[in-house]
């Protein structure tokens, strides 16, 4: 084989190779730090949203309002652990003694 068939052929191999762009493996490089840079960008937006709702200094004293006003409640607005499941029953509420 004579040098100028091997630098033709060796030009012709050069010429196939695709663009960086065209390569999955370059993206899949790219896609990881670039995740990042976009969950940064959204935590960012949403951290400039304005700041987050404080806790009441009163928040122990409406608890306990809250609480008492549970437990008095009529019986339709009981919460669950007191109420009573009525899938079995069909809605019917048990008479109150």
């Amino acid at each position: 084989m004579n040098p100028v068939n091997k630098a033709a052929r060796n030009v012709s191999q050069i010429s196939t190779v695709r663009p960086w762009w065209k390569e999955p493996y370059v993206w899949l490089v790219i896609a990881g730090p670039l995740s990042a840079v976009l969950a940064c960008v959204v935590t960012a937006f949403y951290i400039m949203q304005g700041p987050d709702a404080l806790v009441s200094d009163d928040a122990y004293r409406e608890g306990i309002a809250i609480s008492q006003q549970v437990q008095t409640a009529q019986p339709p607005m009981q919460p669950a652990l007191t109420g009573r499941n009525h899938s079995a029953t069909g809605g019917k509420r048990d008479e109150q003694p």
